[in-house]
């Protein structure tokens, strides 16, 4: 079969990447299209698809005369799906989409959650959304093209790029072409909007994504398939590049037992407020410990704010210090698997380096702070994530709870970390531990096809 891959960049390669190679390995005839294929996090590596994929140009956006209005059209759809009432906690997704609405559309924001005029401007305009007609010009790249299945990530989101995809959705049922929503992280089914043209099928990683793909987005629970999460499977098999004395000493961490700090994304902690956060928390650490080691690793979009960051007078390192490559190189990518295997606990605010931590079996806490409070506790993801871990996830109201609870689990890790089978088997892998979600994606791709 001939399978099309429309991805919104490479950095879509690290979930999707293993599938594209195991498509490939199938003997199938494998095409990638990058939306923006110049986005880089450090502007390094590019996806090596020699003998596995060809990469085609871009899909061309749509050009139909009056797409200013479809664009305000499916900006008002997002903004207006973030007032059902199950997102009533959760202020901060509908505020981040305020930006993409101008003119008249401003009144939108008067609404109040659960309205009844909210919840008929929302059908309104994804009865309006029903009757825009596939671009003859994106119809016709895509015929060209002849995929058998096309296979859109993340279809979903808050910017013109990511919302444009519902045109290939469009386009492909024009052309009797099977369409797969491929869900990329933890969170898109909840924080990046509304599935404004239905797919013919999605794949989600876990039970609770099937809900929310049925539940927020009129999906028919029939057309979901639960995968499990494939962009974690070499998490499961991979081994360390060097031992734990060995990586203390690259780094310059005072010695083998060290806690690492798992940095969010500016979306959830944006380095302004992480960054004095971190430091008030090492300072609290060193009046209880004054010899443990701490890693800070900053999320990849946030390492030019930690660059210039001098935090060796708290024992502690930042590493790295220059933002990855998308996908990471070899070296990048085996300096963040060894930063968790090593250490002896891991601490975070929100982010799915948790999920990480889990699968080696490590300890996880987090901390209830303020600043974060509607990044943090108040996202359906985050609600998801603590529901699936349950006591695996160790989190504190306040950093002296937090400090007592990570003494604890130094005292005893192999405790600490006892509950990360049940939330793998729950949120990972449902299809059990020992069956990676790579080959179980393929055949839903495959299934779509036929």
């Amino acid at each position: 079969m001939r399978i099309l891959f429309q991805l919104a960049s490479p950095a879509y390669v690290r979930i999707y990447g293993s599938t594209i190679r195991l498509l490939g390995e199938r003997g199938h005839d494998v095409l990638v299209s990058f939306d923006d294929a110049d986005k880089r996090a450090g502007g390094g590596a590019t996806f090596d698809a020699s003998g596995i994929a060809g990469i085609v140009p871009p899909l061309p956006p749509a050009s139909r005369r009056y797409e200013g209005a479809v664009e305000r059209l499916r900006a008002t759809s997002d903004y207006l799906h973030y007032l059902d009432p199950r997102f009533a906690e959760s202020p901060y997704l509908r505020r981040r989409l305020e930006r993409s609405l101008d003119g008249t559309l401003r009144g939108l924001t008067r609404l109040p959650y659960g309205s009844r005029a909210g919840r008929a401007a929302l059908a309104g305009t994804l009865g309006l959304e029903r009757i825009v007609p596939a671009d003859d010009r994106l119809t016709r790249a895509l015929a060209g093209l002849r995929p058998d299945v096309a296979v859109i990530s993340p279809l979903i989101g808050r910017s013109t790029r990511n919302r444009r995809q519902t045109d290939t959705v469009k386009s492909a049922r024009r052309l009797g072409v099977p369409t797969v929503f491929g869900v990329g992280s933890w969170d898109h089914l909840t924080t990046k909007g509304v599935v404004k043209a239905r797919p013919d099928s999605t794949l989600v990683w876990n039970d609770l994504q099937r809900r929310d793909a049925a539940g927020l987005h009129s999906l028919p629970r029939e057309s979901v398939v639960v995968t499990g999460a494939q962009l974690f499977d070499p998490w499961f098999d991979r081994a360390p590049g060097s031992s734990a004395g060995e990586f203390a000493a690259q780094l310059g961490l005072p010695g083998e037992r060290y806690v690492v700090y798992v940095g969010s994304s500016p979306n959830i902690a944006p380095p302004e407020r992480e960054i004095p956060f971190v430091y008030g928390w090492l300072e609290a650490l060193r009046a209880r410990d004054s010899d443990l080691g701490v890693l800070i690793r900053p999320h990849p979009y946030n390492v030019r704010a930690w660059a210039d960051e001098d935090v060796s007078r708290l024992g502690a390192v930042v590493a790295p210090r220059a933002a990855p490559s998308v996908p990471m190189t070899g070296e990048e990518d085996a300096l963040y698997f060894d930063s968790i295997h090593h250490a002896a606990a891991v601490v975070g605010i929100n982010t799915s380096a948790m999920v990480e931590a889990f699968i080696q079996r490590k300890a996880v806490l987090t901390i209830g702070d303020p600043d974060f409070a509607e990044t943090q506790a108040g996202t359906p993801h985050f609600k998801e994530l603590r529901a699936a871990a349950g006591p695996a996830l160790l989190m504190a109201g306040s950093i002296d709870e937090h400090l007592d609870q990570l003494r604890a689990v130094l005292d005893d890790p192999a405790a600490a970390a006892a509950g990360a089978e049940a939330f793998l088997l729950a949120f990972v892998r449902p299809h059990g531990l020992d069956r990676p979600a790579t080959p179980i994606v393929a055949d839903a791709i495959e299934a779509a096809a036929a």
